[in-house]
């Protein structure tokens, strides 16, 4: 009976660890670099979301981590923001996003839902982001998609797939998902 016990733990374990998970990463050590970082982008007061912000899994080993933030711009209009940590406290990479760039003309309310759109076997791990936005005629829901690469562990907006489906004005990840899979 303890074998059967054993055998199914290891089983469990073994299929816990398969494929790509998001688990809830502390942001407070990555605070002042995410500070720092963000006022090279001209964002005030960038700080991490605590409750958008993950580690990446990928077959039981942490890829890094995935950070959703938010500062100011100088109009003190909101801008959203993510950033990418393999080391502990300090962040490899800070993307603006709704408030900045390409998404200037809009307002960034908050962020809504981050998840993991890839497949295990992907060489690829897409993470996808539903923004709350607010732009002078309307309150659109706007969508990012981040490509980590899973060999060199560094992270880039994927401009193709962001340009196909982030202004599709989906509500959820679960739509945005489906979008995902349908392109």
């Amino acid at each position: 009976m303890k074998k059967i016990f054993v055998l199914l733990f290891i089983a469990l374990s073994s299929y816990a660890n398969a494929g790509t998970l998001l688990t809830p990463v502390n942001v407070r050590p990555y605070e002042k670099s995410i500070y720092n970082e963000s006022l090279k982008y001209s964002i005030d007061g960038g700080s991490p979301l605590d409750k958008q912000s993950f580690s990446v899994m990928v077959n039981g080993k942490k890829l890094g981590s995935f950070i959703a933030g938010q500062g100011f711009s100088d109009r003190d209009t909101k801008i959203c923001f993510v950033s990418w940590a393999t080391k502990p406290d300090k962040v490899d990479i800070l993307i603006p996003t709704i408030g900045k760039d390409d998404w200037e003309a809009e307002l960034c309310n908050n962020t809504v839902a981050v998840g993991v759109l890839s497949d295990e076997k992907d060489p690829f791990v897409k993470i996808g982001v539903v923004y709350d936005a607010q732009s002078p005629n309307a309150n659109p829901m706007e969508s990012a998609v981040f490509s980590i690469d899973k060999s060199t562990k560094k992270m880039t907006l994927d401009n193709n797939l962001t340009g196909k489906i982030g202004s599709e004005d989906v509500a959820t990840f679960k739509k945005l998902k489906e979008l995902y899979k349908n392109n």
